[in-house]
């Protein structure tokens, strides 16, 4: 692993570390306690994530073995064990595996959760499904990932993979516009580091944020031996939307069902399923 791949790591680690994702909206709850997971998985169910069950459709997968990639504090790990998934879950984070077997065992659930590399694992032809949702854009070499997740797969198993959409309103006119350009922000700072800042933190590292389009995403699960089968993109909110003066006042007029169109064509997330057919 050369320096620049393993300092990539140790920022995420003390990225998430500090703050597992969902921190933002459970302020004033401990981590690992049943309010703070409750409090994170109503505002992904009312707002973050309403779309996520229509695209993963978790009850496809009862009684199926579940690989997620970067499980964090839990929440989708939780919809895989509500629904019936014989599940194993990893992550690169010391403390998210910690944390989020705390907060399913709020609920019941004893979870197979490792801390482990993606890059390192050594699962052969074991699950069904292997899943992963905002974690893959932040890895230094996402084809090396995804060679790894095609040995854990048995053959015609499947993978869905949920980055940032790099052809998305969040980014070409939120970051990019009007507030890396517009704001005078280019000059103290690289389009890059920008980029970096989306990610809630308490740490003082950056992580590394990469964007994808559907078309490279395609491209790089098609060269790990995967058939693209599905795409969606999804998650446009008014907090998406540039920030203006008054742009709060114009922005509650707008009904979500248009947000939730355009974020068909323009959301921050694209996915993608595909099928394992050939050894990586």
């Amino acid at each position: 692993m050369d320096k620049t791949s393993r300092q990539i790591k140790e920022n995420s680690k003390q990225v998430w570390g500090a703050s597992p994702a969902g921190s933002s909206y459970a302020a004033g709850y401990e981590k690992g306690t049943k309010e703070f997971f409750e409090a994170v998985l109503a505002q992904r169910a009312t707002q973050e994530c309403l779309w996520m069950d229509e695209i993963v459709n978790f009850d496809r997968w009862r009684g199926k073995k579940v690989l997620e990639i970067g499980c964090g504090a839990g929440y989708d790990a939780y919809s895989f064990y509500t629904h019936g998934a014989m599940y194993t879950g990893i992550d690169i984070t010391p403390d998210n595996p910690i944390i989020a077997r705390k907060h399913l065992a709020h609920f019941g659930y004893t979870a197979d959760i490792r801390e482990l590399d993606v890059e390192h694992m050594q699962f052969v032809g074991e699950f069904d499904y292997v899943f992963s949702f905002g974690v893959l854009h932040h890895v230094f070499d996402l084809e090396k990932a995804l060679k790894t997740i095609n040995k854990a797969l048995k053959m015609s198993g499947e993978v869905q993979i949920i980055v940032y959409n790099k052809n998305s309103i969040f980014y070409y006119l939120h970051i990019v516009l009007f507030d890396w350009i517009l704001r005078g922000k280019f000059l103290k700072m690289s389009l890059e580091d920008r980029i970096s800042l989306i990610e809630y933190t308490t740490s003082s590292a950056k992580p590394l944020v990469r964007l994808y389009t559907k078309k490279s995403l395609n491209r790089i699960l098609q060269q790990a031996g995967f058939d693209v089968i599905e795409n969606h993109i999804r998650k446009l909110e008014t907090a998406d939307l540039p920030m203006f003066p008054l742009s709060k006042f114009i922005y509650k007029y707008i009904p979500q069902a248009v947000l939730d169109s355009l974020g068909k064509f323009f959301g921050w997330y694209v996915s993608a399923r595909a099928i394992k057919i050939k050894e990586a």
